[in-house]
């Protein structure tokens, strides 16, 4: 898969300075801007962003929310249990980087199971995926045309799970047995959808799920629970 261009509807934007990845997903109602740390002049395509979705609240993951927001009005959407790091400098992490802030409230607040309607054909499965954080989650976009069972196109999955790790749990309202159960959630997940698909992390490259699958991540997660 290329390095960028994911879908045609779906590019991977890197944020240098945090050495993270956003996501952009183009909708019929205008384009989605999955961890929007980057900021709306590294984005050619700003204008289109109407909606702002966080995989959780650390500031490497949230830190262009405020400016995305009174630039182009955007609704900002996270699980209800980021509360507290939105609103907290050290829970965020933005301390750690040297800019110690605060930021906005959701306008909605995601569900553990919730699909969402994105426009006439793409969908968006939500998992609450704790461990990296209790709200972590991870998003699945679909493709439901007709009558046909809905076509999986790609999965998200912040900082729950890398190309080849998975994300610390030492940070505020992180907690190593919540992520196991994550992991081992998101492997039976895995295998459950094609070989093929693209998994989209919050750091590192996009790897499909066939590979992920194979790959020494399921060792290392092992030791999360001492074995």
């Amino acid at each position: 898969m290329s390095r960028y261009q994911i879908l045609p509807e779906l590019r991977r934007i890197p944020e240098a300075f945090r050495y993270g990845n956003a996501y952009l997903l183009k909708t019929e109602k205008g384009s989605i801007l999955f961890d929007p740390a980057v900021p709306p002049e590294k984005v050619s395509d700003a204008d289109e962003v109407k909606f702002l979705i966080a995989t959780h609240g650390h500031y490497d993951h949230v830190a262009s929310v405020r400016q995305w927001k009174e630039r182009n009005n955007a609704a900002f959407w996270v699980a209800e249990q980021e509360k507290e790091l939105l609103s907290d400098a050290r829970a965020n992490a933005s301390f750690m980087f040297g800019q110690p802030t605060s930021y906005p409230e959701a306008d909605r607040y995601l569900q553990d199971g919730e699909e969402i309607e994105l426009d006439s054909e793409l969908r968006l499965k939500i998992y609450n995926t704790p461990g990296h954080t209790k709200g972590s989650m991870c998003f699945l976009i679909l493709r439901q045309t007709d009558d046909e069972e809905a076509e999986a196109l790609a999965l998200i999955t912040g900082d729950t799970l890398f190309d080849d790790s998975f994300g610390r749990t030492d940070l505020a309202s992180g907690d190593s047995a919540e992520m196991y159960r994550s992991l081992q959630f998101l492997r039976n997940l895995l295998i459950d959808l094609p070989a093929s698909l693209p998994v989209c992390p919050g750091h590192g490259a996009t790897v499909s799920a066939g590979e992920l699958l194979n790959s020494a991540v399921w060792i290392f997660a092992e030791t999360l629970v001492g074995r």
